[in-house]
């Protein structure tokens, strides 16, 4: 072989490094779960408050359509919290290796569930492009959350793989969650630029978990029935004090990794 006529690839060493811009935890809750779930906000649902002012979501083409305030302390709830704090913990350990030094106080940092609501969507509803950002101003690690608790059969039937995206025109994704984290083109791939946005379909008991800051909307759909979603925002804050620390010490993990930045 020589290197004026190279025969083919498999003369040289070579890889495809795929680097994801995002990391999303996917899960999904038996049936079980799902009926005492909403067995619960259909019991509760005229006493819960009404939470459509701390939310963007255009939740009101239905007089039934409501954004609703979920109690913290219900054993219930609580259960679910639990729960979605545990996959929680999945998604932050997932950045531990580019974002955390001291990995044993890492991985007991303590998780504040800070609000937790419920979306009752019905013909015409959406929600328009937005983010839970509120990590920068409270200097913790936040994660938010959406799990899906009832779907019309009209989103249920509709066929969505991974060649769904923003351009979809045929109402294949009605209904559906749509994530963004970067500028989107139609002609992505003709520039090999990936793809920076991502198709969810709901599904009963499914629950998707990601970051804050993650871009995401839901379009309208049309016809009968109820997409109710729950969704859920997580902080784990960078400072653990002493008396959460094992070792008796107080930790910054914000400070470390400025510390570590300014090198």
């Amino acid at each position: 072989m020589s290197l004026s006529k190279p025969n083919n690839t498999e003369s040289f060493q070579m890889n495809v490094n795929k680097i994801p811009a995002v990391n999303f935890v996917e899960g999904k809750l038996p049936p079980e779960f799902m009926n005492e779930l909403n067995s619960y906000i259909d019991e509760h649902r005229g006493k819960m408050n009404d939470y459509s002012d701390h939310l963007v979501g255009q939740i009101k083409q239905n007089e039934k359509s409501q954004q609703l305030e979920l109690e913290k302390e219900a054993p219930t709830v609580t259960g679910l919290i639990n729960i979605l704090g545990m996959a929680g913990r999945v998604l932050i350990s997932s950045y531990s290796d580019q974002l955390i030094i001291d990995k044993n106080a890492y991985n007991n940092l303590p998780l504040d569930c800070f609000s937790i609501w419920t979306v009752h969507s019905y013909d015409g509803d959406y929600n328009p492009m937005h983010d839970h950002d509120v990590s920068y101003d409270q200097k913790s690690m936040s994660f938010s959350c959406i799990l899906y608790c009832k779907v019309p059969p009209q989103i249920e039937e509709l066929t969505v793989d991974g060649s769904n995206d923003l351009y979809e025109s045929g109402g294949n994704i009605d209904g559906c969650t749509q994530f963004v984290w970067g500028t989107n083109t139609s002609a992505d791939y003709l520039t090999l630029r990936p793809r920076q946005d991502r198709v969810v379909k709901p599904e009963v008991g499914k629950f998707m978990i990601f970051p804050c800051w993650l871009k995401h909307s839901v379009m309208p759909f049309y016809g009968e029935g109820e997409r109710r979603t729950l969704s859920a925002n997580f902080r784990a804050p960078f400072k653990i004090s002493a008396k959460e620390r094992s070792d008796g010490k107080t930790h910054d993990h914000w400070e470390n990794f400025e510390k570590r930045n300014k090198k």
